[in-house]
């Protein structure tokens, strides 16, 4: 490999997926080399591109104006969309099957997060495309996998967060259900997931020269980051309560108000020695033996009289003074930011982590980078998020070969196209 070459050079990846765990597996393949071309219909266009005629003022777009194309500046779009190209084909159409199967011939790899079935009813199964190209990689990720009573359930990032547990334990004591935040953590889980068994599959078709298929469920990508609950219950017969920010093991450790509007610092105490450091800090030293706080066990029965101690030192101090100070005295600590903060923070502009991007619908932005540093093959941000189809003619004149007349009979037939005929939802 040259010392520029990117690991997936050479590989083309097709994306039939939407949403933010389909179309964020492709991305991370893409940040590692691989040519993604992101296939949507003009008929069926991804949810992420927004409603139909979104307000001016509307927060999910650059100055919160839609302007005239909407559907290419969206936010929840351009985030997972970088260094992708765009072709549009209706697959719902003899002829579009046929050209897609065309391109899976070129291609190594297909990510899809479709409900289990609609593959299928589409012509484009794994076992379908497996006649086009023996050695095709296919990634099939949905909420519950391609198996199973649950498996042609429509499931997103909420309904997953659900049934894997997460939200049951992510609560407040003295809160139902109901009060619990919106969670996309399961889709995040779901596509780095996919994106590292697609690498292993590349791995195995390099060493043997065969494909495979890749059945990834959203809740079971993320059980074994709960998995110190379902173990206990699974061992002992112990179900978990909701502790909102308390740790079954550890006090203090939670959010703890600091000094200003709305600001606050993260604790987490594990140890004696870090107990001892936090009393020195708060320059309380006095209370590391005092009884109700003396070791683990009495901190973690008295939590909610320790969280009060804490809070009323940190509440006189800026959250980002309380992380240093008691950083430097080995408590582990961090101040909760705000999205504003996250990108004035010298951290992540120190390591170059948001790189501006110039996009002819809305201007030059920084955007959050590949998240990773590689000393080799060090990534970045090549390719800004493309405009609807703006890779057609790459793809079926370039790829598939089509001539002029054809590729204009596919435009006016409303096989392809830049500007979506049913606006997204």
């Amino acid at each position: 490999m040259g010392a520029n070459k990117l690991p997936l050079e050479g590989i083309r990846v097709l994306e039939l997926a939407e949403g933010w765990a389909g179309p964020w597996s492709p991305t991370l393949l893409a940040d590692l080399g691989a040519e993604v071309i992101k296939i949507e219909a003009i008929q069926r266009l991804d949810n992420t591109r927004g409603p139909a005629q979104p307000p001016p003022g509307t927060p999910s777009y650059p100055n919160k104006s839609p302007g005239p194309r909407p559907w290419n500046i969206c936010l929840t779009f351009i985030v997972c969309s970088r260094n992708k190209l765009s072709a549009t084909l209706d697959l719902s159409r003899p002829l579009g099957l046929t050209l897609f199967k065309e391109l899976v011939r070129l291609s190594d790899v297909v990510c899809t997060n479709m409900v289990t079935g609609v593959p299928e009813k589409l012509g484009i199964s794994y076992a379908r495309l497996r006649e086009v190209k023996p050695d095709i990689v296919m990634l099939a990720s949905c909420g519950f996998g391609a198996t199973g009573p649950y498996a042609t359930h429509v499931s997103m990032g909420g309904s997953m967060d659900a049934a894997a547990g997460h939200l049951w334990l992510r609560n407040y004591p003295d809160a139902d259900p109901t009060e619990v935040s919106h969670s996309t953590h399961l889709d995040s889980v779901n596509s780095v997931t996919g994106a590292f068994a697609v690498l292993t599959a590349l791995f195995r078709l390099r060493k043997v020269g065969k494909g495979q298929f890749i059945d990834t469920s959203g809740c079971e990508t993320f059980m074994p980051h709960v998995g110190e609950a379902i173990m206990d219950y699974t061992m002992n017969g112990q179900v978990h309560q909701p502790m909102g920010n308390a740790h079954s093991a550890m006090a203090p450790h939670g959010c703890y108000r600091c000094a200003g509007e709305d600001r606050w610092v993260a604790i987490s105490v594990a140890t004696e020695k870090e107990w001892r450091a936090l009393c020195q800090a708060m320059g309380r030293p006095a209370l590391a033996a005092d009884p109700r706080f003396a070791d683990r066990e009495s901190r973690c029965r008295n939590r909610a009289e320790l969280d009060r101690l804490v809070e009323s030192w940190t509440r006189e101090i800026d959250h980002y003074e309380a992380m240093r100070r008691l950083e430097e005295v080995g408590v582990p600590a961090g101040a909760v930011l705000d999205n504003s903060e996250v990108y004035r923070d010298p951290h992540f502009s120190t390591r170059g982590f948001f790189q501006p991007v110039e996009h002819p619908d809305m201007g030059t932005y920084p955007l959050p980078g590949v998240i990773w540093k590689m000393t080799r093959t060090p990534g970045s941000i090549r390719l800004r998020p493309p405009t609807l189809g703006e890779h057609n003619e790459y793809v079926f004149k370039g790829l598939l070969s089509l001539s002029d007349s054809r590729y204009a009979q596919l435009d006016r037939e409303q096989y392809i196209g830049t500007v979506p005929l049913v606006r997204p939802l």
